[in-house]
């Protein structure tokens, strides 16, 4: 539907927020592009999260997402360890950025293509580094030059974005290592991620070097 009425030509979006980074493409073109940023979480601590936020999300349309039969276990273990885990959906990173049927089995060639699709087209942030990876894009996009940035970075940045508190899980336990097994090409993508996002910064440290540049000019 914003394909079809001109989304990208309008000039009226400023950021395009999907689930869905394959389909979303199909709203731009050479004439209209976009640009793709994208936050990476640790693929354990994402799974975790996603288990407590089901049990109180009631507030969820879509089928299936709210389980509030989640709260009456003992936590996350316990669904893990007895086997009550049967629509937990693995490498869902992987999965999303090549297309794949949530029901597949993914590959290496999967993720070898994943990991060419953030090389080639993502500026990537990193949850466990998000002031640094806000900050970025601010440079990037000049997101900066805002009035309601300073609002926003303190509310939804410094303070945490995610307010829904939960245990987290031992790395190294049972449960911790079954979900990464389970989530393996999620995984790699992951440390591939973090890997880019050090390699990216050269980007950054060029801008500040022409920041620093034009302020020695303009004192001059």
């Amino acid at each position: 539907r914003a394909k079809n009425l001109g989304l990208a030509e309008s000039g009226l979006a400023d950021v395009v927020f999907t689930m869905f980074p394959r389909h979303a493409a199909e709203i731009f073109s050479e004439e209209h592009p976009g640009r793709l940023f994208a936050f990476f979480r640790h693929p354990v601590d994402r799974a975790v999260s996603q288990f407590y936020y089901r049990s109180i999300a009631s507030w969820e349309k879509s089928p299936g997402i709210y389980r509030p039969d989640f709260s009456d276990l003992g936590g996350m273990e316990e669904w893990l360890l007895d086997g009550r885990s049967p629509d937990q959906v693995n490498n869902y990173m992987v999965r999303l950025l090549v297309n794949k049927h949530m029901g597949g089995p993914v590959t290496e060639d999967d993720l070898e293509m994943a990991k060419e699709i953030l090389r080639t087209k993502v500026l990537v942030g990193l949850v466990s580094k998000m002031e640094e990876s806000v900050d970025r894009y601010d440079q990037y996009f000049g997101f900066y030059d805002n009035d309601n940035r300073d609002r926003c970075y303190n509310v939804y940045i410094s303070k945490g974005f995610n307010k829904n508190n939960h245990k987290s899980l031992e790395e190294g336990s049972k449960a911790w290592n079954m979900l990464a097994e389970m989530d393996l090409y999620d995984m790699k993508l992951y440390e591939y991620a973090i890997q880019l996002f050090d390699e990216q910064e050269r980007l950054f440290e060029k801008e500040e070097e022409n920041v620093a540049d034009q302020t020695v000019l303009s004192e001059k």
